[in-house]
């Protein structure tokens, strides 16, 4: 039985991504003796992490991005051949491979000295019966581990795999430069979406056994308050990047009739465009746009405001967005774009699920008569909340992957 867990991060607990592991870690934290947490980058002031959790910071800023040094890469040629012929062999032509191969050896050199480094520090540590290890991105981190266990079989590693880490259209040319190796290292694979786990056997069908299923998912709050009224309330919750869409929302509310109050939490490069589409709308909406907000607030707010439709329209993603989980589990209809896992939160028992290529008439439609629909009701919103909860409640879902992770 594991004892100690090793949680390796881009960042978390320090910035202000990764939100969701602030919904998986206590549980984490509560079946673990000790949880240390290995951010990549730590810089600024942490997040509060649960009690048990230590925070490490493995490398300097500097460490990060420094390369093996050239006499060091000459003493360690056999590994990193094996990875570059690897990624050489997965990249979907030669074509490809030549545009990205200076930027992938630089790649390469700097994932062997973090490898290095982190061995000469931890290494020592390390209790394969014990511990345990677990990367939330299989990225960065995978990558070091993977070297690890090719200088040393014992090690093994679990991962995540969530969306720019999995499918192939999210990386340049349709190349992803380790995932190759990373599915070979890896002892277990955890996607978050059905869709992922397809896509993932579809080019590695003999990584059969050790890719699986586990859903991010949301704790209980309870069903949000909620009685008709007049003005239909409408909320959304992302960053303001492109490929979110949140300009497209602005403009589907021009075709919705009668009076509207949008709320939408998340900020980012894309501000200035969802500015200027709400400054262009009718009279009759009223916005309000948030900010990046803790999701502690965030949760606050929903429990102490009615809201009738949750939207959401973003072109990619990898799993059933936790942004989507947490409005279901108030009860809230849904109304979203399928792309990635949302089509397996956005059923018929949750909402209305609208094609990828959408545009601002079609969710204006859709909005404009949610309430004459069927989804605009007390009943409504029992049965969203009942299908959250016999699929993404978190004490269940992060419960069976906690017997898993302690059993690796």
């Amino acid at each position: 039985m594991k004892q100690e867990l090793w949680l390796f991060t881009m960042r978390f607990p320090f910035g202000h991504g990764e939100a969701f592991l602030e919904n998986e870690l206590p549980y984490l934290a509560a079946r673990f003796g000790r949880v240390r947490l290995f951010p990549l980058l730590a810089e600024g002031k942490p997040r509060p992490v649960p009690e048990g959790v230590l925070v490490e910071q493995p490398f300097s800023l500097e460490e990060v991005y420094r390369p093996l040094a050239l006499w060091r890469l000459l003493a360690d040629l056999p590994r990193a051949w094996r990875v570059w012929k690897q990624a050489k062999d997965s990249a979907p032509s030669p074509a490809v491979f030549a545009k990205h191969k200076a930027e992938f050896r630089s790649q390469l050199r700097q994932a062997l000295e973090r490898e290095r480094l982190f061995r000469k520090r931890w290494a020592g540590r390390y209790k394969p019966d014990e511990t345990c290890l677990y990367s939330f991105w299989t990225a960065d981190w995978a990558t070091v581990l993977g070297l690890w266990k090719l200088d040393n079989p014992g090690v093994r590693f679990s991962s995540r795999m969530m969306g720019f880490d999995m499918f192939a259209h999210r990386a340049p040319d349709g190349w992803q430069r380790f995932q190759a190796f990373h599915v070979q290292q890896a002892g277990r694979i955890y996607t978050i979406a059905k869709a992922g786990r397809e896509h993932l056997l579809e080019r590695f069908p003999q990584a059969k056994d050790k890719v699986r299923l586990s859903y991010l998912a949301t704790a209980d709050h309870g069903l949000g308050p909620w009685s008709p009224r007049d003005v239909l309330r409408i909320v959304s919750c992302s960053n303001l990047v492109e490929l979110k869409r949140v300009p497209l929302i602005a403009g589907a509310l021009r075709h919705v009739h009668g009076p509207v109050e949008w709320t939408h939490f998340g900020d980012g490069p894309d501000r200035e465009r969802v500015e200027a589409a709400v400054r262009a709308l009718p009279p009759n909406v009223r916005v309000q746009l948030m900010g990046s907000q803790p999701n502690s607030e965030v949760i606050a707010w929903y429990r102490a405001n009615p809201v009738d439709v949750f939207v959401h329209a973003s072109r990619t993603e990898g799993g059933a967005p936790v942004a989507l989980q947490e409005a279901a589990s108030f009860g809230i209809p849904l109304v979203a774009a399928d792309a990635g896992g949302v089509r397996e939160i956005v059923t018929d028992a949750t909402g209305t699920l609208l094609p990828n290529d959408l545009t601002e008439e079609d969710l204006g439609a859709v909005l404009d008569g949610f309430r004459h629909s069927a989804w605009y009701g007390a009943a409504a919103r029992r049965q969203v909340r009942a299908f959250w909860n016999d699929h993404f409640r978190a004490d269940v879902v992060y419960g069976k992957l906690v017997d898993e992770l302690l059993t690796e």
